[in-house]
């Protein structure tokens, strides 16, 4: 009995690997048509490293935080993707007023690039992202109205804009941060 047990957990754990490897294209046949996926993301190594500063944020009370700010971007995956770990602390007394975590990736199936978020508050999801010529936007809907975040990298500093655009067409900023590169 123990000996088949055995035989059915290795079937479960090599199982499944050896399934998803075999339902992926042809991968000669794939890069001889399309750049690599690291030639996908050089656009943005220039986020690549550690990052410290400031900036200020609207508080759903309508209240101005200003806050401090860390931000470390890593390449994982070979090069495939950007992983972005953010934390904002409030100026008057250190609290985390932001706590969030993303990823940057080229999405072949829609020949885009996506950002995907996650916040400690179990909020997030998947957008899609734009390079810029200085850096990079991207957006979402919410109830409020249109989200869009823009940020530019110029002479080793990250600028970042949030600006809600209402249903009535008012744009209204409410996220500014500045950092340097450390």
């Amino acid at each position: 009995m123990r000996a088949v047990a055995t035989i059915v957990m290795v079937a479960v754990l090599v199982c499944p690997p050896v399934l998803a490897q075999t339902s992926l294209p042809n991968q000669s046949a794939t890069s001889a048509k399309a750049p690599g996926l690291g030639e996908r993301m050089a656009p943005l190594q220039s986020l690549v490293g550690p990052w410290v500063g400031h900036g200020w944020m609207l508080l759903p009370d309508g209240k101005r935080e200003t806050f401090s700010s860390n931000e470390i971007i890593t390449p994982r995956l070979s090069g495939a993707a950007l992983l972005v770990e953010g934390q904002h602390r409030s100026a008057s007394d250190n609290r985390i007023v932001h706590d969030a975590m993303a990823m940057i990736v080229w999405d072949s199936r829609q020949n885009g690039y996506r950002i995907r978020t996650q916040l400690a508050s179990g909020m997030g999801g998947d957008f899609p992202l734009t390079v810029t010529p200085k850096g990079f936007a991207w957006s979402m809907a919410s109830p409020a109205g249109q989200i869009d975040y823009v940020a530019e990298i110029v002479n080793n500093s990250w600028i970042e804009r949030g600006t809600l655009t209402a249903r009535d067409g008012k744009k209204l900023p409410f996220f500014e941060m500045t950092l340097r590169r450390q």
